[in-house]
C-alpha cells in the first residue's frame, strides 16, 4: 500500500437517475458556447443528443456538434475537434459518451490552447496551458472517464495508443445518470461493464492504493459483480442500470487515483493488435493476470474472494460465459506483434502499479493463455 496520494476529484459530481437535469445550470455557470462532443450514432439515434442540446439550449447556452468520436479515440480525432473549438468560438466543452466520445473531448478541451499536435502529448509531453473547461457525461457504466485526469488516444500511424495526462484532463462537472445507459445494447452493456469491474479490481489491487481508494474499488466491485448480469440481461432494469453506473463512477474514481495494473498495461496494444473493444480485451485479461498477482498480494486475493463469495477467478470466468464474452482473444500474435505488445506492457506505467513485476516472461505467460485460436 502507497504511503501516500494526492487525490483529485472533479469540483462537483451528479450521480444518479435525472441528474443530467442539471446540465443547463452547470454548464451555463462556466461559459455560453459549447461544443458537444459525441460519437458517430448511439446517442443521436437513442434521443439523447437532442436532450442535451435542449437542456443546454434552455440555459441559453449556444451549442455546436462535433459527432465524430471514433469508437477508439485517435489523435486526428483530437486535433480536428480543437479546430471546431476556434473556429466556432466555443467557450466550453461537453463531452458526452463511452470512454472514447468522453476521452475524445477531455483532450481536445485541454489542449485547446497548446500549438503542438496532440500526438505530441501522448508520448509524454507536457501540457503547459490551461485548457478550456469541460463537463463529462457518461452514457455507458463502464470507463469511469468522466472522473479520471488523463484520456487515452491512439495513433494509428505510428501503431501507439496512450494517455495524455494532466489536470486539465479533468471535468470540471460530471454526470453519472443511469437514465442515459437504458438504451444501451446488451454488447455494451457486458464489455463497459467487465471494463469498470476489472478497474475496479486493479485498482484495488494497486501498490498505490491507500484506504480511500480500496474502499472505492471493493465498493465498485460489490455493485458490479451483483448487477452487471441483471444490467445485461434486462437493459430497462434501473436498480440494476444505477447500481452499475455508481459501479462505474466508483472505479472511475479509484482509478484515476490509484492507477490500474498489468491488464491496462496490456489491453492498449493488444487493443490495436486484434481490433476488438476494450472492455472484451480487458474482460479476456483478467482472470489469468489476477492469477499471477495472487501471491504478491494474497491478502487482498482473500479479499475478494469474500466480497465475491468464491475464487475471484473462477467467479469472473463464469461472468464472462453468462456474458457471453471470450475467454480467449484469437490467434497468437506474430513474432512483431509480440515483441512491441511485450515492449509497451513492460514500459506501461499501469503496468508499474501492479503487485507482480511486470517483465517479459509475464506478459508472455499471459499472452500464451489468452491468444489462442
Amino acid at each position: 500500500m502507497g504511503d501516500s496520494l494526492r487525490l483529485s476529484f472533479p469540483r462537483v459530481s451528479y450521480v444518479g437517475p435525472g441528474t443530467v437535469e442539471a446540465l443547463g445550470k452547470e454548464a451555463a455557470a462556466l461559459g455560453s458556447h459549447a461544443l458537444l462532443v459525441t460519437g458517430r450514432h448511439a446517442l443521436r439515434q437513442a434521443g439523447v443528443t437532442d436532450r442535451l442540446v435542449s437542456l443546454l439550449e434552455a440555459a441559453e447556452v449556444a451549442v455546436d456538434l462535433f459527432e465524430q468520436a471514433p469508437s477508439e479515440p485517435d489523435v486526428a480525432t483530437v486535433d480536428a475537434a480543437r479546430v471546431a473549438l476556434h473556429e466556432r468560438r466555443c467557450d466550453l466543452v461537453v463531452e458526452a459518451g463511452g470512454g472514447s466520445a468522453m476521452d475524445t473531448g477531455k483532450a481536445a478541451a485541454a489542449l485547446a490552447f497548446e500549438e503542438r499536435p496532440a500526438a505530441a502529448y501522448q508520448t509524454g509531453g507536457e501540457v503547459e496551458t490551461r485548457g478550456l473547461p469541460h463537463i463529462a457525461i457518461a452514457t455507458t457504466a463502464g470507463s469511469g472517464a468522466e472522473v479520471t485526469r488523463n484520456a487515452v488516444i491512439s495513433d494509428p500511424t505510428a501503431r501507439l495508443k496512450g494517455s495524455i495526462r494532466g489536470d486539465g484532463l479533468m471535468p470540471t462537472a460530471s454526470f453519472t445518470d443511469p437514465e442515459l445507459t437504458l438504451s444501451c445494447p446488451p454488447a455494451v452493456t457486458a464489455a463497459s461493464g467487465m471494463d469498470a469491474l476489472v478497474q475496479a479490481i486493479e485498482s484495488f489491487f494497486s501498490v498505490h492504493a491507500v484506504p480511500t481508494t480500496e474502499a472505492l474499488s471493493l465498493g465498485a466491485v460489490r455493485l458490479i459483480a451483483n448487477h452487471l448480469a441483471v444490467a445485461f440481461e434486462d437493459g430497462r432494469n434501473l436498480k440494476a442500470r444505477a447500481a452499475m453506473s455508481e459501479g462505474s463512477y466508483m472505479a472511475g474514481l479509484a482509478l484515476a487515483n490509484a492507477r490500474l495494473g498489468a491488464v491496462h498495461g496490456m489491453a492498449h496494444p493488444l487493443g490495436l493488435c486484434y481490433g476488438l473493444p476494450h472492455g472484451v480485451i480487458c474482460a479476456a485479461l483478467m482472470p489469468p493476470v489476477l492469477r499471477l498477482n495472487r501471491p504478491a498480494a494474497p491478502g487482498k486475493y482473500e479479499t475478494l474472494r469474500s466480497l465475491v463469495g468464491g475464487d475471484p477467478v473462477e467467479h469472473l470466468l463464469r461472468m464472462l460465459d453468462r456474458l457471453g464474452l471470450p475467454r480467449a482473444l484469437g490467434a497468437y500474435p506474430d513474432a512483431a506483434w509480440e515483441r512491441d505488445i511485450i515492449a509497451y506492457s513492460v514500459a506501461a506505467g499501469s503496468s508499474k502499479a501492479n503487485p507482480a513485476p511486470v517483465d517479459g516472461d509475464y506478459v508472455r505467460a499471459v499472452l500464451t493463455e489468452v491468444c489462442v485460436s
